[in-house]
């Protein structure tokens, strides 16, 4: 089910995304499948996207291939307490915002289980609540709790 939300998140999207998760893993998620290619799409499309992970989590991403055709600038954020110390996940958060009109924020990370095997929960907001979750992400940023890596 969560496969299935983020993916509609994802073609919905015209303006920016954010996806989040600490753990990613090569053949799911973002590195193959429907949901890697509806983030290719949205770049095509000319939407900003943000994927914010560990570094071993951003190394499963094939970035060549998502900024094939893209209209759209993809950026690849790693937190900062992960850098100085792999071992230190510095974000655990999963989730997903589209636009600040509608977020994803759950349990599941970008892998086979917690895409398909597991049982994961997540909650799907729009409106005001997606928007907050927007803003608290800008702030992370300017706090700078991540680096652009890519």
């Amino acid at each position: 089910m969560t496969l299935g939300v983020l993916t509609q998140l994802l073609a919905q999207s015209k303006r920016f995304i954010v996806i989040a998760a600490p753990f990613m893993q090569a053949g799911y998620g973002l590195s193959n499948g429907p949901l890697a290619d509806a983030l290719q799409a949205a770049l095509q499309r000319g939407v900003n996207v943000d994927i914010v992970s560990t570094g071993r989590g951003l190394q499963t991403i094939d970035v060549a291939w998502l900024r094939q055709g893209a209209q759209g600038n993809l950026r690849l954020l790693q937190p900062r307490e992960n850098i100085l110390d792999e071992q230190r996940l510095g974000s655990h958060a999963k989730f997903c915002v589209v636009d600040g009109l509608s977020a994803y924020v759950g349990s599941a990370n970008l892998t086979g289980p917690g895409l398909g095997r597991n049982l994961e929960m997540g909650l799907l907001v729009q409106g005001e609540v997606a928007r907050q979750i927007e803003e608290f992400w800008e702030y992370s940023l300017e706090i700078e709790l991540f680096t652009v890596m890519h």
